[in-house]
């Protein structure tokens, strides 16, 4: 029979076959694309979080969508089962979740048995075995895989004649059906979680990390009603492996940079009090510090004096009165430590114990009588002997402190009591022999000739004029930091990928110079989606074409030229993906080749374009002093790199607010600008800068301290 003009031959079977197994292959391969695409977005979202909530949202949503689950949750094990996160959930259903003591029996079942636990056996697909031990949904019988065999014939021959005959009122009813499912398969899921006592979820994928149960994602109904099968459960169970290790990743910096604050709070405290040798200065700087170390919201000191704890300073307080103990109710409370003087920590709910702890009487006492409900006492003892108590109190019932903390505080109680000691052996030194170069310095004089005597009054007048003249050049700073007057982040526009480094740290570059690229990781997908659908729409013109269906084959024609006109305006953006310098001048940081592959938020820096010339120099100037530093005066600054180099420059900044030193005096900020044509200052170089304010008479400054001591004491 001859095929009539204008049409396609009939396919034979092998081009039948060879067409299902290249569909199959197309299918495949997008099947590991999408994959591999939702791993990378998975693992790169969650290495973004900074806590336990955060990260499981941010693992949750993709993967939820990544398996069209219509319904998701994320249980984390804290002491507990504890919803870290959900999709798909509304307010109500998300309270009920929280609150549901199903969902935490089902979870523990699940951590138990260690393999994925399956309430509805409908939404995993019949044969599917899950967990190392292969233990799952039993297999369909043989009846029920012939009758899927037979169903499968059936589809290809169907998907055949839809083929040749292009019959579009069957692929209508087939939407309508799938349509139907989904509304079906939300109502039931509504339904389900509607069910009072019930488990909200139909399967349950426990994680564990080194044998210990981390969390637990549960799955509800799919979109369209389809189960869940094999291989995505294998692959949800992968990414958790993933979502794990990113969990303890967290917990481990979170304890690092905890451990890191209170050693450096610890330094702090440390350099603060062993910088003066005044008692009250020492005592005062404690109790206002150790805050940093251990939350508290009061501290104290009481110093031993005879048989007697003496309170000497109070946080928040510069003054205490007479009466400060029977107000703060420490009477009883310092009378204990001086009979007890050991280490105590003693809260409210620790006296309902049974038995009680010792000194209940005393403390139950006191937290009747005023609002902290929790007290803890360090002993400042050396090998001389008990000095006196560093004493915290909290308004919480329950005070726990973690080994660190208590570490840090031992710490704290022994540099305290060093500091305590040199200031008192200081303040008992007496004072002897200041008489003694008087007599000696008269007994000089009476010696002298007339001559002798008039050439020692010269010399005196001539001290009294340097000292009253205004010849001596008062100048004003402290060390000082070089920093870069101009820089610049250059900053991504779009979210996306580092994909290449363009240069290198230190590197100079001008302005509008290429950096580096970035790729839009959405971009990318959107230029697959198009090649995708430009190859399904070239099939689609093909096949109107040889059917001769001219109609079909221009409006296939059509629209294959608007794709690849969209695709051509997205391949352009991709090229235009590229950090440029906002200005000229030199790349701060190093090893930017390492960036590669790293991910880029939208306003994320990648790198610091800094100008070098000139330079600024931020150095402090006492209270005393900042009232006569302007804006323009000339400054002269030294650095460490270049000892017996001067460099020039003059005011231009000078800040407004102050911050108190170790000795509790406020110092204010000042930016100079220094010009740097030789590239000799870098950025965070440190020295000496010194602002010029004029000259004055020595006699004055020596003794403006004076002056202004008594000045505001009159006042």
């Amino acid at each position: 029979m001859s095929t009539p003009p204008g049409t396609a031959p009939p396919a034979s079977d092998r081009e039948q076959q060879l067409r299902r197994e290249l569909q199959q292959a197309y299918e495949t391969l997008t099947e590991v694309t999408s994959r591999l695409l939702l791993a990378n977005e998975v693992s790169e979202t969650a290495m973004t979080g900074v806590d336990p909530g955060d990260i499981c949202h941010k693992f949750l949503v993709p993967a939820a969508r990544g398996v069209a689950a219509r319904r998701a949750a994320m249980f984390l094990i804290e002491g507990g089962f504890t919803v870290g996160a959900t999709f798909g959930l509304d307010d109500d259903e998300q309270q009920a979740l929280a609150e549901s003591d199903a969902e935490s029996e089902v979870c523990d079942a699940a951590t138990q048995g260690r393999e994925p636990h399956v309430i509805d056996p409908e939404l995993v697909e019949a044969g599917a075995t899950m967990g190392g031990s292969g233990d799952g949904i039993p297999a369909a019988t043989e009846e029920t895989e012939e009758e899927e065999d037979e169903e499968v014939e059936e589809d290809e021959e169907e998907e055949d004649e839809e083929d040749e005959e292009e019959e579009d009122g069957e692929e209508e009813e087939e939407e309508d059906a799938t349509s139907d499912a989904e509304e079906e398969g939300e109502e039931e899921g509504e339904e389900d979680a509607d069910e009072p006592d019930a488990p909200a979820f139909g399967i349950y994928l426990p994680v564990h990390l080194e044998g210990e149960p981390v969390a637990v994602m549960a799955l509800g109904g799919r979109l369209g009603g389809r189960p869940y099968r094999h291989d995505e459960l294998v692959f949800l169970q992968y990414l958790l492996q993933g979502f794990a290790l990113t969990l303890h990743r967290s917990a481990l910096l979170q304890q690092n940079q905890e451990r890191l604050r209170e050693l450096d709070a610890l330094v702090r405290v440390s350099r603060e009090i062993t910088s003066t040798l005044d008692l009250d200065a020492v005592l005062r700087t404690v109790v206002n510090t150790v805050a940093a170390v251990v939350e508290n919201d009061r501290a104290e000191i009481a110093l031993l004096r005879g048989d007697k704890l003496v309170l000497r300073a109070v946080s928040g307080m510069t003054r205490l009165d007479a009466d400060q103990v029977e107000l703060f109710k420490l009477g009883s409370p310092l009378e204990y430590l001086r009979l007890h003087p050991q280490r105590l920590q003693l809260g409210a709910d620790d006296l309902t114990v049974d038995p009680p702890p010792a000194g209940h009487e005393v403390f139950t006492e006191y937290y009747s009588s005023q609002e902290m409900r929790s007290f803890m006492a360090l002993p400042l003892r050396d090998e001389q002997g008990l000095l006196g108590f560093l004493c915290l109190e909290s308004r919480q019932d329950s005070w726990a402190i973690e080994p660190a903390e208590g570490d840090s505080l031992s710490i704290l109680a022994a540099q305290t009591t060093v500091a305590i000691r040199n200031a008192t052996l200081y303040s008992e030194i007496p004072l002897r022999g200041m008489s003694a170069p008087v007599v000696a310095l008269r007994t000089r004089m009476q010696s002298l000739s007339s001559r002798g005597r008039t050439m020692v009054l010269l010399a005196a007048l001539l001290v009294a004029a340097g000292l009253v003249l205004p010849i001596w050049p008062e100048r004003a700073g402290s060390r000082a930091e070089i920093r870069p007057l101009r820089f610049q982040g250059a900053r991504a526009m779009t979210e996306g990928v580092v994909s290449q480094a363009l240069v290198k740290g230190g590197e100079q570059v001008r302005r509008g110079q290429a950096l580096a690229v970035v790729q839009d990781l959405d971009l990318a997908t959107r230029i697959a989606e198009l090649q995708g659908q430009i190859e399904v729409a070239r099939r689609d013109v093909a096949t109107a074409r040889r059917s001769g269906e001219v109609s079909a084959w221009r409006s296939g024609e059509i629209r294959l030229a608007a794709l690849d006109r969209s695709l051509a305006v997205e391949q352009q953006r991709e090229r235009a993906s590229v950090l440029t310098a906002p200005l000229p001048g030199q790349v701060l940081e190093m090893d930017l080749a390492q960036r590669v592959g790293q991910h880029l938020d939208a306003g994320e820096s990648f790198c610091t374009v800094a100008a070098l010339d000139p330079m600024a120099v931020d150095f402090n100037v006492s209270e005393d002093q900042i009232g006569r530093v302007k804006v323009g005066q000339r400054v002269a600054v030294k650095v460490m790199s270049f000892p017996t180099h001067t460099f020039r420059g003059q005011v231009i900044e000078v800040g407004w607010l102050g911050r108190a030193d170790a000795g509790g005096h406020a110092r204010f900020t000042v930016r100079a600008q220094v010009e740097n044509p030789d590239r000799q200052l870098r950025p965070g170089m440190t020295g000496v800068a010194r602002a010029s304010l004029g000259l004055r008479a020595a006699g004055a400054m020596l003794l403006e301290p004076v002056t202004r001591g008594l000045r505001m004491t009159w006042y």
